[in-house]
């Protein structure tokens, strides 16, 4: 009893060793692959998941192929917890990722596990071949000295050759006498067959085969080829006692007498079932990595370094633009590099060959029909009986990565114009506070001088001046904010009468400007700065067009739209039929081919050099037609110009006043006392010229700081705060606010260089105030005073 204790202890001593070396191969395999994966980190994008699972899988199917299944297992599952943990974003957490991480996760754990099977049982079935060789081996011999002693007795040969062929598992060796009929038994039979030594012997070789094939006259013609060449062998399906199938390794050799006369024939069958189900396994497997690969866009790619020969799959050609038969050595593959590209991936392939490590390289290609695309390689060194450091084959995949690489480009071109709205929004808010000292200012001067006095028409060009300068900065800042349209009933020929000056400005002297504005338009509901923004877009794209000058047409006119004069590339979107007012602009330049003006409202599309354009203006005016509930057309051809029309749905002629142009009323004086509070003194000394012109009391303050000084010492007489928002220290909102605490019911005027909607976007002031935008002629800073005067008394 003490004996067997000991045996048992020392039984469950050696599992849970093997359990732990197991659990040790695993966790050391998960550590080579997060090593290996940070590694390469820095020197290629693993931003596709797919690629990281990888790298995982493959540290699997080496514990598989050395060690063995279990601990291979044990290698997926903390491969996978590692690679989620460690390399998925949100990295070092545990929820759920994008949809692309999810089914990278996904393919790997549903495909590692046949994948590992697969690699375990390539090392079983090498054994149980080496293990087969030998026993066909013996067999052939056994063949041979049956042969030779084909007179003696039956008995004898039976007891001769009974020991070795009982022996063999999943196989059976038995004797065929000339006609077919199964002339010996085994214990191999039994087991494999399932015949008892009576039955087996009444039955002939044709009994084995399956309906179909015996129908076929198979099992005769097997026999008639051994008795032809001496030996036939095939793999088929053969058919045991109780009916079922198992896929069989036959093997028939003809026995010969002395006299050369056939005697018989000698038979082996093997069972390889087994086999051809972890071939199946390994097909079906395949077939599922190469799923994977497809869906995450991987191609692979193999080169020999003994032969210089280059291997690629059908994905991997098409990544170069090849179909799935043509071939790719290596030669042609460095000259599919682009130009650029070739000498840094010539430098990483030598480093490879020299050093055996991980790479990882990023690079152009260009493809038979000139196109460039962006792809993405990563791959190591193998070696078998060479040196560690002398790779004998490079293996590795490919991405194509342009799609990304031109997302990143056109990010960096959002992010730069997100820059340069945000420069714009800054300049037009300083430009507004000179802009409105030099129109206060101007103001005055022109009221103080003589009606005839020549002096009035130069401060009347100044006027202009500034507010034409008004007017772009309004264009800046409603850049910089994206601002939503205002639409209202809009007449477009006085939209283009006023851009008149500004267009020729922009076009210069090689380019002669035509206006055919028709007189019996109606008015389109549209905003007036979005009709001129897409004017100007389409004017700008005419002038580049025409670099050696040429004539610019701008064209208004009503018309009717029916189905038979619906353009021929606007029936898709089917625009509704009725009157529509059209706003074409015309040029005389270098015109478009049909796939050009195909793509040409396309973002980011643009046949301008490099830095000469982004892209985004037509763009912008398809969006904008669009946002009004018009649609665009254009018509062109190479050297014989463009015509882009704009048509907007057309009401009767009957136009909202303008906005720009406010109706002059008198300005009501008043003896209230304001506080201006600003810190640029220009606009402040405007501000306290304007209000004591009109009666009323005025402080003034430069800052948050100071006004709160100066309203504690006026105790209750202050009637009205005039605040600019933005200001150093607390801003103009702050101020307000902190009033709304110390002296409820005390109003407050704001004003700024944004626009109200700017300034409450940006956390400067809250919605409702009383707001006055800069620049402002004094007349409307006194009218704005007594308004919110007059609304404040009310309310008290």
């Amino acid at each position: 009893m003490q004996k067997v204790a000991v045996q048992a202890t020392y039984v469950r001593g050696v599992a849970h060793a093997e359990g732990a070396v197991e659990v040790a191969a695993a966790l050391f395999a998960v550590l080579c692959a997060v090593v290996l994966r940070a590694a390469i980190e820095p020197v290629v994008d693993l931003s596709h998941t797919a690629l990281t699972f990888f790298i995982f899988l493959s540290a699997a199917v080496v514990v598989a192929g050395l060690v063995g299944f279990s601990p291979a297992l044990l290698t997926l599952v903390f491969g996978a917890l590692a690679a989620w943990f460690v390399f998925v974003p949100p990295r070092y957490t545990f929820p759920v990722a994008d949809l692309t991480a999810v089914s990278s996760l996904g393919v790997y754990l549903l495909t590692g596990p046949g994948i590992t099977y697969l690699a375990s049982s390539y090392k079983t079935v090498g054994i149980n071949a080496a293990a087969a060789r030998e026993m066909t081996a013996k067999v052939e011999r056994l063949e041979r000295e049956l042969a030779a002693l084909a007179p003696a007795s039956q008995a004898t040969l039976e007891e001769r050759f009974r020991t070795p062929a009982d022996e063999m598992r999943d196989s059976a060796i038995y004797l065929l006498d000339d006609r077919g009929r199964h002339a010996t038994w085994n214990k191999g039979v039994r087991r494999l067959l399932g015949y008892d030594k009576a039955e087996f012997l009444q039955r002939g070789a044709g009994d084995l085969y399956p309906p179909d094939d015996r129908a076929a006259g198979a099992h005769e013609r097997d026999l008639a080829v051994a008795v032809q060449h001496g030996r036939f062998a095939e793999d088929r399906w053969l058919i045991r006692k109780d009916g079922s199938r198992f896929w069989a390794s036959t093997s028939m050799t003809s026995v010969r007498g002395r006299q050369g006369q056939l005697v018989g024939f000698a038979c082996t069958l093997r069972d390889h079932t087994g086999l051809r189900q972890v071939e199946e396994e390994l097909r079906r497997h395949r077939e599922a990595l190469e799923l994977a690969h497809n869906a995450a866009g991987l191609g692979a790619w193999q080169f020999e370094v003994a032969t210089s020969e280059l291997r690629l799959d059908a994905r991997a050609k098409s990544l170069f633009g090849l179909p799935a038969d043509a071939g790719l050595d290596f030669p042609a593959f460095l000259a599919a590099l682009h130009p650029d590209d070739r000498a840094a991936v010539q430098e990483v392939w030598a480093s490879v060959l020299r050093d055996a490590k991980p790479f990882s390289a990023e690079y152009r290609v260009v493809w038979p029909d000139g196109g460039i695309h962006w792809l993405a390689s990563m791959g190591r060194g193998t070696s078998a009986a060479a040196p560690a450091d002398t790779p004998q084959r490079i293996t590795g995949v490919v991405l194509d990565i342009t799609e990304r690489k031109q997302t990143e480009a056109q990010l960096q071109e959002v992010l730069r114009l997100e820059a340069v709205g945000q420069l714009a929004g800054g300049i037009a808010h300083d430009l507004n506070n000179m802009l409105a000292a030099i129109l206060g200012f101007s103001d005055f001067l022109a009221q103080s001088l003589e009606p005839h006095d020549p002096r009035s028409r130069d401060v009347e060009q100044i006027i202009q001046a500034a507010n034409r300068s008004a007017s772009l900065t309004r264009q800046l800042l409603a850049f910089a904010r994206r601002e939503l349209i205002q639409p209202r009933r809009l007449d477009v020929n006085g939209v283009v009468r006023r851009s008149e000056s500004m267009v020729r400005s922009v076009l210069g002297p090689n380019i002669d400007l035509v206006f055919d504005l028709s007189k019996d338009i109606g008015v389109v509901y549209a905003d007036s700065g979005q009709v001129e923004q897409i004017m100007m877009n389409l004017v700008l794209n005419a002038r580049d067009a025409m670099p050696h000058g040429g004539r610019l047409t701008i064209e208004t006119m009503s018309l009717v739209l029916g189905r038979a004069t619906v353009p021929a590339q606007l029936v898709g979107e089917a625009p509704a039929l009725g009157r529509y007012l059209m706003l074409s602009v015309t040029d005389t330049g270098e015109g478009m081919d049909p796939a050009t003006l195909q793509r040409m409202w396309e973002p980011f599309f643009t046949t301008k050099p490099v830095g000469a354009g982004t892209g985004l203006g037509l763009s912008a005016v398809y969006g904008a037609v669009k946002q009004s509930g018009g649609f665009v057309w254009a018509e062109s051809e190479p050297g014989r110009g463009t015509v882009v029309g704009v048509y907007w749905p057309e009401m009767p002629y009957a136009p909202e006043p303008d906005e720009d142009a406010p109706a002059a009323t008198p300005v009501e004086r008043g003896s209230e006392t304001v506080l201006v509070v600003d810190d640029e003194p220009l606009l402040r000394a405007l501000a306290m010229r304007t209000l004591l012109s009109a009666g009323y009391r005025c402080l003034e303050a430069v800052d948050a700081a100071e006004a709160l000084r100066l309203i504690e010492e006026e105790q209750g007489g202050l009637h009205l705060v005039v605040t600019d928002v933005v200001m150093p220290g607390m801003s103009g909102g702050g101020l307000g606010e902190l009033l709304s605490q110390l002296r409820p019911g005390l109003p407050v005027l704001y004003t700024s260089g944004f626009t109200d909607e700017d300034a409450i976007r940006r956390g400067l002031l809250s919605q409702g105030k009383p707001f006055l935008q800069k620049p402002f002629a004094p007349n409307d800073l006194a009218r704005t005073v007594r308004t919110v005067l007059d609304a404040a008394s009310e309310l008290s």
